[in-house]
């Protein structure tokens, strides 16, 4: 009888410690002995702690606000909706004015507010609405189509304004808040965890995008994505939605792109980026031993004249590892560091030339890359062709429905230039020049610079996949 009672003795010992193991919460004495508290049970605990986003949001939700923008856009219609009949008797264009909804949020208590660029993208008009209802035109300080981003002001003073935080610190698994205006549904919160990090999508050149499955919807774009701690560690800018709507994955661009972005917005009114000139391909581990190299990295192919790259001393198929100590082994990771160096900053790379490993030092250039082309010849003449140039490459391929990344992409050209009355349009990419193939800035400036007043220039074009050939004369 007494042995029976004993093992129930212990048996109730077990069954309690069990319980509190499960169900309680162990607590450390003076003397480091655990003891079991029940003052707080696990219900409790989540309401007011774990789950419970209410204290935040009231923190964060009045420095969201919503973009309302106003753009007017050329349609040519005709009364049967013909597009064959449009061109056949040209029809007249007609301008329509369209509006468009998206979400942003205020960095600073003077007004200064960020969304992303296709927001507002060729807005004429912009407006935001704070959470009480106020209305105010905003200014569009500056957009950068490379990563999504745009910065706007508005005029007022002691406005509630959140802060960026450090996205290199954000952790796969921790919890964030979606915060915007999906649908037009004023500001909306949704909570989710960041379920993946360094994720390219090809919208953008410049992309490092959070993954996080917080839902985002049409209209969430350029609202925060905050963390526990109140701080934005990301721009919402993009979901993939098969069906339309959110299927639990959304991307946010860093808070630490987006800093540098901001910065030069509002300081230079543009944005400036490193530049080292090189042309590249990463190799994985696998790939690297067909090379007789011991790690992954970045193979470089080819090193354009008068570059950083070129100065430094720098070859084809060097291969590199490392930059200032820090491993690389993705191209987009080597072009984003590259890009958020700012120029004449010295930088040091590791890499193998053959099977010997050494460092170089480099100092990045400015980046090049997007010129309105007007240059000087050889005889110290100044050559206006009127158009917008920028060096092509796959996302732009991809925006603009091209079948090629190669050569230089027309974004622009002014109405009456010499490129407009010799038929070069917005989205031809030219590929060559009197034979001679172009694959950058450098190739088009330099090629058109060697011409002589008043001498024929032939372009090789690809207009939407067909080839073309355009004729024009040099001014004199």
């Amino acid at each position: 009888m007494k042995k029976i009672g004993f093992i129930a003795g212990v048996s109730f010992l077990v069954g309690a410690l069990f319980f509190a193991l499960t169900f309680g919460y162990l607590h450390k004495t003076e003397n480091n002995k655990p003891i079991i508290s029940q003052d707080i049970t696990f219900a409790e605990t989540t309401k007011t702690n774990m789950f419970n986003f209410a204290p935040l949001v009231k923190k964060v939700r009045p420095a969201v606000v919503k973009v309302l923008s106003e753009s007017i856009i050329e349609t040519r219609g005709s009364p049967f909706g013909n597009d064959l009949f449009n061109r056949f008797f040209g029809t007249p264009k007609r301008k329509r004015k369209v509006t468009g909804l998206g979400s942003g949020f205020i960095i600073s208590k003077d007004g200064y507010i960020i969304t992303n660029n296709h927001v507002v993208k060729d807005a004429i008009k912009v407006k935001i609405v704070t959470l009480d209802k106020m209305e105010l035109n905003a200014k569009i300080i500056g957009t950068d189509p490379k990563t999504d981003l745009a910065l706007l002001k508005v005029k007022a003073n002691d406005l509630p304004f959140i802060t960026l935080g450090d996205s290199n610190k954000v952790e796969v698994g921790e919890w964030v808040l979606a915060i915007g205006n999906p649908f037009g549904q004023s500001l909306t919160v949704t909570s989710g965890i960041v379920s993946a990090k360094g994720r390219q999508l090809g919208l953008a050149e410049y992309e490092d995008f959070i993954q996080t499955d917080a839902a985002i919807n049409r209209g969430n774009s350029g609202g925060p994505l905050v963390n526990m701690e109140g701080k934005v560690i990301g721009i919402n800018s993009a979901i993939i939605a098969p069906m339309g709507g959110n299927v639990g994955i959304g991307f946010a661009i860093p808070s630490n792109m987006a800093k540098k972005v901001i910065n030069d917005l509002k300081t230079k009114g543009r944005v400036v980026r490193g530049w080292l000139g090189i042309s590249i391909q990463e190799l994985s581990k696998l790939d690297a031993k067909e090379y007789e190299l011991p790690e992954a990295g970045i193979l470089i192919f080819s090193i354009e004249e008068g570059s950083p790259a070129k100065r430094a001393g720098l070859r084809k198929f060097d291969f590199i590892t490392k930059i200032n100590g820090e491993r690389v082994t993705t191209g987009d990771e080597l072009k984003t560091k590259i890009a958020d160096s700012n120029p004449g900053t010295i930088i040091e790379l590791t890499i193998y030339r053959g099977t010997n490993k050494e460092n170089i030092k480099v100092k990045i250039g400015e980046a090049p890359d997007t010129i309105k082309f007007k240059t000087k010849g050889e005889d110290g003449r100044s050559f206006d062709l009127g158009m917008v140039l920028v060096k092509n490459n796959r996302a732009l391929a991809r925006k603009h429905e091209l079948n090629t990344s190669k050569g230089i992409l027309v974004k622009k050209v002014e109405t009456g230039s010499i490129a407009f009355k010799h038929g070069i349009k917005a989205g031809d990419v030219i590929l060559g020049i009197n034979r001679i193939e172009i694959n950058s800035l450098d190739d088009f400036r330099r090629t058109i610079s060697k011409k002589e007043p008043g001498s024929n220039v032939f372009l090789y074009i690809n207009r939407y996949g067909n080839e073309l050939v355009r004729k024009f004369t040099l001014p004199e």
